[in-house]
């Protein structure tokens, strides 16, 4: 396969993706089905059969992506900050940034699938990890996990409120929790 090749089936598999986070924000787990992602897209099966080798095969690289996408790569782009108040205002900003119905679907579907479940306690294990090291050197390490303990229920809190708030609601309460970072580290 030649790069361009590569390229543009990575593009298309990113489009199966980005319409699964759809269906899963709008029908839950519960929706997200071939013919139905087949529609939203305007494809045949055969196009799926053209990204993925079966079902499993989408599910497994859709929770990949997820848990790179989402948790890994924004650590390691945060990671290039050396403040850390200006890598919890990139990490801050980006959860605000995500579809919070979709996490929230994810969220529900890893409680009846051992497999998303081991990916979904990835992702909170990553994002965590990822706060508490710019925590750490603000407010040492026996502040740092009471506080990304308080970021990270605060986001998945929101995740299951986020059908009747908006994003600037949780971008409010995520400011409240900086606020009181700042002025511990300054203690």
């Amino acid at each position: 396969m030649t790069e361009r090749q590569v390229r543009r089936n990575e593009a298309l598999r990113d489009s199966w993706f980005d319409a699964a986070h759809q269906i899963l924000a709008t029908e839950g787990y519960g929706g997200l089905k071939l013919a139905p992602l087949c529609k939203r897209l305007g494809v045949t099966t055969g196009s799926f059969y053209h990204s993925f080798d079966n079902w499993q095969d989408f599910t497994d690289s859709l929770l990949a992506n997820w848990l790179r996408e989402r948790t890994e790569l924004l650590a390691e782009i945060a990671r290039q900050d050396p403040d850390p108040i200006k890598r919890l205002q990139l990490l801050i900003s980006n959860v605000v940034a995500f579809n919070h119905r979709a996490e929230a679907a994810i969220r529900v579907w890893a409680g009846v699938d051992d497999k998303v479940g081991a990916i979904q306690r990835k992702v909170d294990e990553g994002r965590y990890a990822a706060a508490l090291e710019a925590l750490e050197a603000l407010v040492g390490p026996d502040l740092a996990p009471g506080f990304a303990v308080w970021g990270l229920s605060t986001a998945v809190g929101y995740e299951l409120l986020s059908d009747a708030h908006p994003p600037e609601r949780l971008q409010w309460a995520l400011g409240r929790l900086l606020e009181n970072v700042e002025a511990a580290a300054k203690r």
